[in-house]
């Protein structure tokens, strides 16, 4: 196609060609610089054209600069991902010794994505990724939907490398830090997910359910490993199931309340660094019987008033009683809001239960300082805010074994 006169009177560098591709864009008319020549037995000599060096827009001489997303991006959020990740290289490296290079980069991606954004979904993660300093951290790392569910996908069902990743994180748990032991229940009426149950509450609410179960690291503040179970089995038996299968071998387990230490006894007595630490129910014999509502001080240093009792029993045991004021007030201002909404006050009924409000007793199996043994219980809520957080995020894939899908 002919190139217009006024294309070619435009000025441009010397031994140049211009060109016509005849699309409409702005780069229609394309300058290239002459290279070489081709001599041709008993013909004319016929030049080479090179490279694209410039293009004429609009009659003017305009210079090739790179595409904006070819060229280096200087502009990439920083700050979260510098926290995120200088307190993770422990973790990296721990995944560096179970899975390739490839997948550990891929999962600390897509890890530290979600922390950065809580309820980012799979289609978005590619975005994220090359807009934060996450993208320099962990290079290379393919993002998109389709490669992220299949990675997953095999990532959970891969329950031999994931249970080797938690004896790594659960071996550099100290044998003096508190583990608690928790469990929460995620909603899942997947067809294809064989530990979906209903208890009796869902069923009410007409939904499936798994339960989750995890071990965390108060003083780490990190979880330690997690697996899922059928929503209708008993609790003990997965607590029991929960340490035996992750190889649990050290710590404090600050289990809740009602949970008897005596359904993980075996798993106890195979584990001399293992410990437990749980609250007893509130009409339990032992707290009458051993006199633990006649306290012996006030914990000092954890601000706020509470009364501490501390007892040995049989069995080398221990009993740790403490009243909170500030959790007795609200227990005792609901109580009396409920009689008077039901207008049933009895005066012999208020005083049998106002000496238990804001009371809870502990039951271990370890001789620890009070403020220690009340320490472990009242931290158990950054357990509750990874619930929380494992909630608001959205499920990577769906269990079809007893795994957690990390």
């Amino acid at each position: 196609m002919a190139v217009p006169e006024n294309i070619r009177k435009v000025p441009r560098p010397v031994n140049t060609i211009v060109e016509d591709n005849g699309r409409e864009s702005p780069n229609r008319y394309s300058v290239r610089e002459r290279t070489s020549t081709k001599y041709v037995t008993g013909g004319n000599p016929q030049p080479r054209n090179g490279k694209v060096i410039v293009h004429i827009i609009d009659g003017k001489y305009v210079p090739i600069h790179e595409a904006v997303t070819e060229s280096a991006l200087d502009m990439l959020s920083y700050g979260a991902a510098a926290f995120v990740y200088s307190v993770s290289e422990d973790i990296l490296s721990d995944f560096m010794n179970v899975y390739s290079a490839k997948d550990a980069y891929t999962i600390m991606t897509i890890a530290s994505l979600h922390i950065l954004k809580p309820s980012i979904p799979a289609n978005r993660l590619s975005t994220h990724y090359n807009r934060t300093f996450i993208r320099k951290y962990y290079p290379g790392v393919a993002l998109s939907a389709n490669t992220i569910c299949s990675f997953q996908q095999r990532l959970g069902q891969d329950g031999a490398k994931r249970r080797q990743f938690y004896q790594l994180r659960a071996n550099a748990v100290i044998s003096d830090h508190h583990i608690t032991i928790d469990g929460t229940l995620k909603q899942n009426t997947s067809k294809v997910n064989d530990l979906s149950a209903f208890s009796y509450k869902a069923m009410v609410r007409g939904c499936k359910e798994v339960s989750v179960l995890y071990a965390y690291d108060i003083e780490a503040m990190e979880p330690v490993c997690a697996e899922v179970f059928p929503r209708n089995s008993i609790n003990a038996s997965s607590y029991a199931a929960f340490i035996r299968d992750n190889d649990i071998r050290k710590g404090i387990i600050v289990a809740d309340k009602g949970f008897p230490p005596s359904k993980i006894k075996d798993e106890l007595d195979q584990r001399p660094d293992l410990h437990f630490l749980t609250p007893i129910k509130r009409n339990d014999v032992r707290i009458t019987n051993n006199d633990m509502l006649s306290y012996d001080g006030v914990l000092e240093g954890i601000g706020e008033q509470v009364l501490y009792k501390k007892c040995s029993i049989k069995g080398g045991r221990y009993l740790y009683a403490f009243k909170s004021a500030k959790k007795a007030a609200a227990e005792e201002a609901a109580y009396l809001a409920r009689r008077s909404k039901n207008r049933d006050f009895s005066s012999d009924s208020y005083e049998k239960k106002r000496a238990l409000f804001g009371v809870i007793v502990f039951e271990s199996d370890q001789d620890l300082e009070p403020v220690t043994a009340y320490r472990c219980y009242d931290e158990r809520w950054l357990l509750e805010l990874a619930f929380i957080a494992t909630k608001v995020m959205n499920a990577w894939t769906k269990p079809t074994s007893r795994e957690i899908f990390l």
